[in-house]
């Protein structure tokens, strides 16, 4: 299947233009003509994720761009920089799914509330044009209320997350939640707005982080990547539909405090 194609049933069911205007998701790397016979998945585009791809697969998708802010050179002691060439040499292409998969009805944040349980959710943040997306994050209600100690706990098993910072009110009574897959840190007074009495997501500044609590919202703070992970299951699982080849996931190390 030529690369042209493969990307073209990617984006017919999830479609560029749901990405935020800001980002850089779509083809970074590799010919449209070339032969794709096998797919990779992983996060993020890093030198052991390009090693490992390019030992079975033509196409390494991820969900972060490897190229996201300007880049004016290519200089390879640098590890984007490296994993870029070490991609081309191998004519391993690449493709990022990033705030367009934010944004899917299907996507990341519709899969963090679905397995924590939430019900009847929501975007925190509508999209800026009705063209299909979800929008950015979301918030639901839990079928029985119950208290924090208890929702850190649910989340621990839920998304098997191993490593969370939580704050606010251990006592306090969750009726409804909130998630921002990614750095959604900002978006603490859309969660407040909605109605929830906390806000999970990764990346809190101080700042909000302050600003949440003293406005009575509790929160708890994941790690970006392995909260992200949770989705690229699902996300398999899409591709191989739309294109009808066999896709692997490459197992990455989350980074662990120590």
């Amino acid at each position: 299947m030529k690369l042209s194609a493969v990307v073209h049933s990617i984006e017919k069911r999830i479609p560029k233009n749901w990405a935020e205007d800001w980002d850089n998701t779509g083809l970074a790397v590799g010919s449209l003509s070339s032969d794709i016979k096998e797919i990779a998945l992983a996060l993020d585009v890093t030198e052991q994720t390009v090693s490992d791809a390019a030992k079975s697969s033509q196409l390494l998708v991820t969900h972060h761009p490897i190229i996201f802010r300007a880049m004016k050179s290519i200089i390879t002691d640098k590890p984007a920089a490296r994993a870029i060439t070490d991609a081309v040499k191998h004519d391993l292409a690449l493709y990022s799914l990033h705030t367009n998969w934010d944004s899917s009805p299907e996507g990341v944040n519709v899969i963090l509330a679905d397995l924590l349980g939430l019900k009847n959710s929501e975007a925190l943040e509508e999209p800026k044009y009705k063209n299909g997306a979800l929008g950015i994050g979301a918030v639901g209600s839990f079928d029985k209320p119950l208290t924090m100690k208890d929702c850190i706990k649910l989340l621990k098993e839920r998304w098997r997350i191993s490593d969370i910072a939580s704050f606010g009110d251990e006592c306090k009574i969750i009726s409804k939640a909130a998630v921002g897959g990614g750095s959604c840190g900002d978006m603490w007074q859309k969660a407040l707005d909605k109605g929830a009495d906390l806000f999970i997501t990764s990346d809190i500044s101080y700042h909000h982080r302050q600003d949440a609590l003293s406005m009575g919202l509790n929160l708890i703070e994941t790690d970006h990547g392995e909260t992200e992970r949770l989705s690229l299951p699902t996300l398999k699982k899409i591709i191989e539909k739309e294109t009808g080849l066999p896709v692997s996931i490459i197992e990455e190390e989350p980074v662990k405090r120590i």
